[in-house]
This record gives C-alpha cells, structure tokens and sequence, in this order.
C-alpha cells in the first residue's frame, strides 16, 4: 500500500484555485482546463489528484502524456506533493506496484494496449489526467483506444496549453463548437498569465536576409519581404535555415543577448534552439560550438539518452540546448530565456508551444524581466509573434477577454524536395517585435518598472550565517529509489550467475518465489528483501533456489 498522503500544503494561484473549485463543483466526470504554457497546469491536475485519493473518490491516478521524458517529469513533480507514480511502467506489466499512487504512461503506450488500461480501471477506481489532450487528434486509433481504456473512470481532468480545433477525428470526452473548436470549461491565457505576473513577456528580434535557391531548375532570388509565389516561400524558408551565413548570424545576436541576460542577474540562464530534423540539429549544434566556443547539448529523438540529456541541461549551467520536437511543449526548464526559432514548422499551435518553454517565471531572473525569440522574418511567423504581442498588450490594457484564434490542429514537418537546393543567404537584423512596450505606465523609465520581476520574499540574514549554504539533497521520489535498488539487484544477479554458472532467468525465478511478485512490481520492501537474499546466496552459494549452508 502507498504511504497516506499527507495534508495539501502546496499554495496555488488565484487562477489554480479558482479552476480546482470550479473541477470540485463539476457536474460531469470530463472537464477540460486550457492554461497558458508556464502557467502551472502541472500542480493544479495535482491538486486534483490529491483532492481525488485523500476523499476517497479515487483509489489511483493515471497520467497520459505526450512523451517518456514527461512520463518523470509528472512523476518527479508528483512526489513534491506528497504522491508516487510509477514513470517506467510497460503494457507488460498487469498494473504498477503497490506502494505507488498510480503511474504516469504515454498516449502510445495506451494505444497499443487499451484493453489493459480499461481493466485497471474497471479493478479500481482511477482518475485520469490526460497533458496536452490535442495529442489524441493526431489519428483516429488514439481516440478510440482512449474511450476503450478510461470510459470507466471516476473523473478525466483534460489538461491543453493551447486551444485548439479538431478534424475529421474528434477527441472523447472534448465538446465543440459549430467551428470545430474545442470547448473549454476553464480558460486561463496568456494576457492573464501576463497580467498576474506569472508569465514573462517575450520579445521576438526578427531577421530579414537576402536569399538564393534552386528550384525545379530555375535560380531563385529573394528577401522574406518580396512577394513570391506559394511553393518558393517554405523553400526561402528552409534556404535561411540551411545557410550558415543567414543562422549563424542570428545564433551569434542571441548568443550576445544570452550573455547579457546573464550579466544582468539570472546567472545560469539558458538557450534554445529548435531545429528542423536530426541531422540539422547536429549542424547546427556544430555551428554554435564554431561560433562560441562552447558545446551545445543536442536532444533527439532516436538518441536513447535524449531525456537525460534535457534533464541535465534543465539542471545545469550550460548555454544552449538544440532539439527538434522533444521541448515544444510540457517539458519544464525554468532557466531558458533565448531562443531561436530554426525549424520551418507554420502552424501556430506549434510556434505558440515553443514560445510556451520562455515565459516560466522565477526567482532568479534578475533584473531582466522579458524573455527573447529570434525568428525570421518569414511573414506567417511574423504574423504569429505580432498576435502574440497584441494579446500581452490586451493583458497590460486590463482587458479581461482572451483573443480567441482557431489554431492549426497538428503539426507536421514538411518534407524535402529533391529539387530544391539552397544556395546562400546572408541575414540582416529587423524589427523587434514587441520590442516597444511599457510594464506599468508610458511615462515610467523602463529601468523603474518590476511588474515582470518577481522577488523573493525578504528574509532576514544572521551575521554569523555562512555566505552561501549548501541545498540539502531533496529526497528521492518512490520510483527513483527503486531504479537504484534495481541497478544493485542487476549487478548482483550478474555476479551470481557468473559465480555459479546459472541464466538469470533461474535466479530471478527463485527470487519471485521467495518474494511472491516479480521485479517489475516489487515494492520498496519486497526489493530489499530481494537484495538480502541475492547477498546471501552470493556469499554462500546458489542451488537449486536456496542458500547452501
């Protein structure tokens, strides 16, 4: 059994609070909250799964989310507030153990197998949070094997930082209007975000650049401003994006401001850049090490160690992160505040993601309070970053409502012609857009306005304290503690079948005996008790399942 929760004691915003009390009065089990990336949707879905556990109304949480890389994001956050879900759990597995709350899976692992979701959830009183619901458009398959897998459950709470429209394939338990655009039963956006000074604003310097491609056989020369014909303006796109002459100037401005950011106080600051494909993100990291000196972490998707490498990078102090879809949208890094928009991706939904990972607000942001997106001047990024800043200029004006615009369903990556080479380019600084604007009042000096800048409250300083102290270690979460003690149980199972010339699958056989369940869903206990007994057989000798004495 999991260890009883322990009181709610997290403070939630005054939007978190008011979309927890509107969920606890909810009529219907489906309740769909669409909150601006950096806001906290994350403690406020668990917010809800404390509330769900601790009244008894659930007896298990499952999150779905996008990827594996937040599968322990949610579950590392769900351990700061008291709760324990199981990250690494496979369609294997006939549930998670049980000294976890509930697990966190993916929308694909609940694809491949609904009808052992659907069980579980029939078993036991299970309440869903599905992150980024918009994901369960993205084929028909998704939908239906989510209806398979949660029909049965208590309460789905829906979780979107983006609206969104739907196709052909509606997503269940989401209404919508006659436009196809999803319903929300709670909406907290980016002019509200801005207003309370949860979000930073974000500035987008943008780069005009003369061009020069092959197309269909015929040399094309052209600046983002000139009126082209349709199927040349991707090409223009892609043409700046392949030249180093055109990104590298671009990487070396936002170096520069990322350098500056730096220097006015938020110390460990960090910057990314969002690539087209996997081999353009590995240039372009060659690029930025030939530019500054430095290397930059690179996180792709067929590279096995692509989360840790985000999670080092989160942690860290280094300077640039190039990725292509792995940080568009949910993954957490507080430290970032440049980017560069390098991928020739146009729906606004994603663009608006992106943006999403440079608002988070924290303490340690110095005296810089705005955050920075350089971008092309391609017209349709251009007419996205200008919504974006109209919206913050609603948010400054005190207007309540949001600006409502049907957003691109799905993102996808356009692909390459064999006709098309890009031949150089050279980029020009532009416009800053959003680059004029006031915090408080016109007539205030920019250098006097903090309504961006939030302070940590004052504590007060004993003299005989050390200057700097050490940040006790935070206790490791349930499935943290586990994946060291199976990395000893691992090490000792080898050292035994070595020893004693057996196959694992003898070892490991003997142990779900002694213990009554396999390692997949052994508790903390049972692992331990696994452990003693690999020790003692190791020491004395392994026979036919028991120690020789």
């Amino acid at each position: 059994m999991p260890k009883p929760l322990r009181p709610w004691t997290s403070p939630l915003r005054p939007w978190q609070e008011e979309a927890f009390q509107l969920i606890s009065s909810h009529p219907t089990a489906n309740f769909l909250a669409v909150a601006t990336p950096g806001a906290g949707k994350t403690r406020l879905a668990l917010r809800v799964a404390h509330d769900g556990l601790a009244s008894g109304r659930a007896n298990r949480v499952v999150v779905v989310c996008p990827t594996t890389h937040l599968r322990e994001q949610w579950a590392r956050a769900a351990h700061l507030e008291g709760l324990q879900l199981d990250p690494t759990s496979s369609n294997q597995q006939e549930r998670e153990a049980t000294d976890f709350h509930g697990l966190a899976t993916t929308y694909q692992q609940v694809c491949l197998e609904p009808q052992r979701y659907r069980t579980q959830s029939l078993r036991t009183k299970t309440l869903v949070i599905f992150d980024e619901i918009h994901h369960a458009g993205e084929g028909k398959e998704w939908g239906d094997a989510l209806q398979v897998a949660f029909d049965s459950a208590v309460q789905r709470l829906l979780l979107s930082g983006t609206p969104f429209r739907t196709d052909d394939s509606p997503i269940p338990y989401v209404r919508y209007d006659k436009e196809r655009r999803s319903i929300a039963d709670f909406q907290y956006g980016y002019p509200e975000a801005l207003r309370d000074s949860v979000c930073r604003p974000v500035i987008f310097p943008s780069y005009e650049g003369e061009l020069a491609w092959t197309s269909r056989g015929e040399t094309v020369h052209a600046t983002f401003r000139d009126g082209v014909k349709k199927p040349w303006r991707r090409e223009r796109l892609r043409t700046a994006l392949l030249q180093d002459s055109w990104l590298g100037e671009v990487i070396q401005d936002a170096n520069e401001r990322l350098s500056s950011v730096r220097t006015a106080g938020h110390d460990h600051a960090g910057g990314l850049i969002v690539a087209m494909t996997q081999n353009h993100a590995r240039d372009i990291a060659s690029l930025v090490q030939r530019l500054t000196g430095e290397r930059a972490q690179v996180a792709v998707s067929d590279d096995p160690a692509a989360n840790r490498t985000i999670q080092r990078f989160a942690q860290g102090r280094q300077r640039w992160l190039v990725a292509v879809n792995m940080v568009s949208e949910g993954v957490d890094i507080p430290r970032l505040r440049v980017g560069v928009y390098a991928t020739n991706v146009l729906t606004e939904m994603y663009f608006r993601q992106v943006v999403g990972r440079f608002v988070r607000v924290n303490e340690d942001g110095g005296r810089d309070g705005k955050s920075y997106l350089y971008i092309s001047q391609d017209p349709t990024i251009v007419h996205y970053a200008k919504q974006i800043t109209k919206e913050r200029s609603h948010a400054l004006k005190e207007q309540s409502s949001l600006v409502d615009l049907p957003l691109a369903p799905t993102d996808r990556q356009v692909k390459q012609e064999d006709d098309f080479a890009p031949l150089g380019g050279i980029a020009h600084a532009d416009e800053w857009i959003g680059g004029s604007f006031f915090l408080t009042h016109p007539e205030v000096p920019e250098s006097q306005q903090n309504f961006f800048r939030p302070q940590p409250p004052p504590t007060e300083i004993l003299p005989e304290e050390p200057a700097t102290l050490a940040t006790p270690e935070p206790e490791l979460s349930l499935f943290e503690q586990k994946s060291q003690l199976r990395d000893q149980h691992k090490q000792l199972v080898s050292q035994l079948s070595r020893q004693d010339r057996l196959n694992h699958w003898q070892v490991n056989a003997a142990l779900k005996d002694a213990t009554g369940t396999a390692i997949n869903q052994a508790t903390v206990s049972q692992l331990k008790k696994r452990l003693r007994l690999l020790e003692r057989w190791v020491e004395h000798g392994f026979k036919k399942g028991r120690p020789r004495t």
